[in-house]
């Protein structure tokens, strides 16, 4: 089959939908995009799985898989964050497509990357960039579920890297979560920028550092001695520490592949409960 032709017969299996809204971070290559199914409500799926998005391109049909973001209570729409990719054949398209252009969407969610997955009930979460869209999917289903009334039933550690402190998407939306800390919905949210320069709005309410550096650093396992490393003012290590290793973790991770990769060792140095992965890289 040539390429053509496989991308048709791709796209026949996808349904169609709409782009309803979508908000471009500022520096322009960071977006938070909804789709709407024609069909209506988007189909049942777990906080954490992803579902693959195409649209057409200068370079023909392209199809991409995404995490979803979006809170499953929410059946209304999708919900995803995407950056864009120089270079790229899908995004740039994406982000210069006009609300109400056409996605197609391949409707059966796929993926394990669940909290029910990690089998813990104490769960470290590290992002880098926009791999923090499972988390936000996860975390919101947490915190609607406790705000009816239904006890969260998991610790929560989110660490999001990202190399300058203006690119946290979901910033204002996690720290509201984590301000509602209580015995029902234990969360705990941290950032990190791994360039913290304050004219990209970094200050001590954010950590200084890569995001595996910061995991490794409230551990006491070696880092670089030229790099520098420091969590966010008012996050006390030994404290957070103990938060971690009260009863056996599970470590979950997102992002950028060599951070993937740089966590492997120290989950089984620290002897973590589990260590769960979602490994397809969207371009």
């Amino acid at each position: 089959m040539t390429i053509t032709s496989v991308q048709e017969a791709l796209r026949s299996k996808m349904h169609p939908g709409r782009i309803v809204s979508k908000r471009i971070l500022p520096g322009g290559y960071l977006g938070v995009f909804t789709v709407q199914l024609d069909s209506g409500q988007v189909p049942v799926f777990e906080a954490g799985q992803f579902v693959t998005l195409g649209i057409d391109t200068p370079h023909g049909f392209v199809a991409r898989p995404y995490s979803i973001s979006s809170c499953p209570l929410d059946r209304d729409t999708y919900e995803f964050y995407i950056i864009l990719v120089d270079g790229g054949k899908l995004t740039p398209t994406l982000f210069a497509a006009a609300i109400g252009s056409e996605m197609k969407v391949m409707t059966q969610p796929k993926g394990h990357f669940t909290l029910a997955e990690a089998s813990a009930r104490t769960v470290v979460m590290v992002a880098t960039g926009t791999g923090i869209s499972p988390f936000v999917s996860q975390i919101r289903t947490l915190y609607r579920l406790h705000q009816v009334g239904v006890p969260a039933g998991y610790r929560v550690i989110l660490m999001h890297g990202c190399a300058y402190a203006d690119e946290f998407g979901y910033r204002d939306e996690l720290r509201v979560y984590a301000k509602a800390q209580s015995s029902d919905f234990d969360f705990h949210y941290l950032t990190t920028a791994s360039r913290p320069e304050a004219a990209r709005g970094w200050s001590e309410e954010h950590g200084s550092g890569r995001v595996n550096e910061l995991f490794r650093h409230v551990f006491d396992l070696p880092i670089d001695a030229r790099r520098t490393v420091s969590l966010p003012r008012g996050v006390d290590k030994v404290h957070l520490r103990e938060l971690i290793r009260a009863e056996p973790a599970a470590l979950m991770v997102c992002g950028n592949p060599g951070m993937i990769d740089s966590l492997r060792q120290p989950a089984m140095q620290l002897g973590m409960g589990g260590f769960l992965v979602e490994e397809y890289w969207s371009a």
